[in-house]
């Protein structure tokens, strides 16, 4: 990545703070057993590939480290009363494209329903709009996850494709929804 795209994303790099949360650089001390947790819990992995996954330590170890000298972002969300870590966010990007994928999961479900995705989906998307670097951002879901649908929608995302039947979601097709949002420059 140049100088310029490392700095002018740097704001990812540091706290970004939203209205109830804090997105911040996921650290090596974030891997706890409640993060862990998380990821082997069926519920709040129902609608993510990581289902198929039994994650440690170690896996999440390695994952963290596949983000070091490159221009993605794994990051935490927290709550911003507390510090305590909720979920995790993704951002991986196509320098040659302008583009940016983000993901995100809430995986603390005592806060479910309270607009915390919505307001970490939004605090990073504003960030990857203001960076000047990116020109498209995406993010996509199977379609019966209707909680990430609108988490897109309401951030100002349009729905661009449909995979029709493309995964199994306990043994039966589901399709895969897509949006995007253009930045303006």
């Amino acid at each position: 990545m140049g100088k310029i795209a490392r700095m002018a994303l740097s704001t990812l790099r540091r706290p970004c703070f939203g209205r109830t949360v804090v997105v911040r650089p996921f650290r090596s001390s974030d891997i706890t057993p409640t993060y862990v947790g998380w990821l082997n819990d069926p519920v709040v992995v129902r609608f993510s590939s990581q289902r198929f996954r039994h994650h440690s330590v170690a896996s999440c170890e390695a994952y963290l480290a596949s983000f070091q000298d490159s221009s993605n972002h794994f990051l935490a969300i927290c709550d911003a009363a507390s510090n305590v870590m909720v979920g995790t966010m993704t951002v991986y990007r196509s320098e040659l494209h302008g583009t940016a994928d983000v993901g995100v999961m809430v995986g603390d479900t005592r806060v479910w329903g309270r607009g915390v995705g919505l307001d970490a989906f939004g605090t990073v998307l504003s960030a990857l709009e203001g960076s000047g670097l990116i020109r498209k951002i995406t993010a996509g879901t199977l379609a019966v996850n209707v909680g990430m649908v609108k988490i897109m929608e309401r951030s100002g995302m349009r729905h661009e494709a449909t995979r029709s039947a493309q995964e199994l979601l306990n043994g039966q097709p589901a399709d895969i929804v897509y949006y995007a949002k253009f930045c303006h420059s």
